[in-house]
């Protein structure tokens, strides 16, 4: 049973560099007059084409209207840009890596992305090919080992802790609709016949959903964040005023949101739950100030 654990801020382990007024304002002149004016790159994964360059959210022709990916998104934008994702209703299935000043905005003018609730996620379908049958149980090898995460029609699967060097699994082994790890291979238990297609199975593929690496002012908001092998959010290191509104990290499979190296995050109406290891993860000399948080674990300080 997950518990709520609303949070106003956890531990602050660094300095907090101090601008007065009249420095971000001359910071902001001297960026502005360095630069085209900031622009919207609009992207819809039904109707977009990478062929365009995403000014316009609407497709006018074959190269005027929004881009379909992420990562065509992400190099059309420069500093104080804003990333727009239409809600088509269908997740996104690319991740998202903002990094360096041409991912950055200023105090006045941040670098924005604007999901509109779309969803981000990490999940994969399974054919139904690449299961086996082996001694009752279904396998399945994915190509890259490490963490997994199985799910069915769009929500995580129960997982059975396998021992690692014990003997290999059997039937009596796992309980029913429960799956387990052993040697790399996935082993799950249901009387269905999964090679028919039958039940709509899927595993979580990338890393994470976003990665934020030496951005500063950025702001992410009205985003659903889920099923990644490792985290929903991950921001490693030199990160500086990066503020994320509204948004929902589940389900992923270690944590929902990591804050490493001497990042500093803040999330406002923040929801990190139902993610297998770590609600919040916060390493190093990372900062996470969070108003409003529905987490399901409470936050995890790792030195």
């Amino acid at each position: 049973m997950n518990h709520s654990h609303p949070v106003s801020a956890a531990v602050r382990y660094t300095h907090r560099p101090c601008f007065g007024p009249c420095t971000l304002t001359v910071l902001a002149m001297l960026l502005a007059g360095s630069r085209a004016p900031a622009a919207t790159i609009y992207v819809d994964n039904l109707r977009g084409r990478d062929i365009c360059r995403g000014t316009v959210s609407e497709p006018i022709g074959r190269v005027s209207g929004p881009v379909r990916t992420l990562d065509r998104a992400v190099a059309l934008a420069g500093p104080s840009d804003t990333i727009h994702l239409a809600n088509t209703g269908r997740p996104y299935s690319g991740d998202l890596r903002l990094f360096g000043r041409r991912h950055s905005g200023i105090a006045v003018l941040p670098f924005r992305v604007i999901g509109n609730g779309a969803v981000l996620s990490g999940a994969k379908p399974v054919p139904a090919a690449s299961w086996r049958s082996v001694d009752g149980l279904w396998q399945l090898a994915p190509r890259r080992k490490g963490r997994f995460l199985l799910l069915r029609d769009g929500k995580p699967l129960p997982r059975h802790t396998l021992p690692r060097n014990g003997p290999a699994p059997t039937l009596e082994s796992i309980p029913d609709g429960h799956w387990g790890v052993w040697r790399g291979k996935i082993h799950y238990r249901t009387s269905e016949l999964l090679d028919t297609g039958i039940a709509q199975l899927a595993i979580a593929t990338g890393d994470c959903g976003i990665t934020l690496f030496a951005v500063r002012h950025v702001q992410i908001e009205n985003l659903i964040v889920q099923h990644w092998r490792l985290d929903g959010i991950s921001a490693p290191g030199l990160c500086f005023d990066v503020v994320l509104k509204n948004v929902v990290c589940r389900e992923n499979g270690r944590a929902g949101l990591v804050v490493s190296g001497t990042s500093q995050i803040r999330g406002e109406t923040l929801e990190l739950t139902d993610n297998l290891e770590h609600s919040l993860l916060i390493e190093n000399y990372g900062l996470a100030d969070v108003v409003d948080g529905k987490f399901s674990k409470p936050p995890t300080l790792s030195p």
